[in-house]
């Protein structure tokens, strides 16, 4: 986790009591642990940023497929952004949100899978094998995310309207008889009109 000790951009600069304090607990001094916890209170954007286990995913992603090339790395985040946004619309509760950046990690990991395995004439080998496994359970991971996105969102879409509520109803005796569905009379057939 490097820079822990640079501020984020437009945060107010940390002080050098502030960086000798998150060195030494970078490298697991407990006697500060308290005044860690004051530091991660007063500026809850350092924890949020050190916190965000799925940021550290992607950017080790990041890294697994653009290596050096920042024009690829930026081409690729630029995707997984897009992905994102798309996924979210209409805005996403936050089980939606946990859901949907599960959904772009496995979609960057069966990618990236799914090159490793073209690249690598494997058919056949033990290696061949191991790595259709390995494709098969991101697969089925990123598949169940997606399913599950899906299943919420039918949960939380609101509840069927009921086109009676817009009706005056009148209580009854149980016998319908004379009624038409309103509440109003309903004339009599006439054979004339048959």
């Amino acid at each position: 986790m490097a820079g822990v000790t640079e501020p984020i951009p437009g945060e107010v600069p940390y002080t050098e009591a502030m960086r000798v304090l998150l060195q030494r607990g970078q490298q697991g001094d407990a006697s500060v642990l308290t005044q860690l916890r004051e530091l991660l209170d007063e500026r809850p954007a350092l924890w949020k940023r050190l916190g965000d286990l799925t940021g550290h995913v992607e950017e080790a992603l990041l890294d697994m497929a653009a290596g050096k090339s920042l024009l690829a790395r930026e081409s690729i985040r630029r995707r997984m952004e897009a992905l994102r946004a798309e996924l979210s619309v209409p805005p996403p509760t936050p089980v939606e949100k946990l859901l949907i950046d599960r959904i772009v990690i496995g979609w960057v990991q069966c990618s990236l899978t799914d090159l490793d395995d073209l690249q690598k004439t494997r058919t056949g080998t033990p290696q061949g094998f191991h790595a259709q496994r390995r494709l098969n359970g991101i697969q089925a991971r990123f598949f169940a995310g997606l399913k599950q996105l899906v299943v919420v969102r039918k949960l939380l879409k609101p509840t069927l309207k009921l086109e009676s509520l817009r009706f005056p109803v009148e209580e009854t005796n149980g016998k319908n008889e004379g009624k038409d569905a309103r509440g109003g009379h309903s004339q009599p057939a006439t054979t004339a009109s048959r």
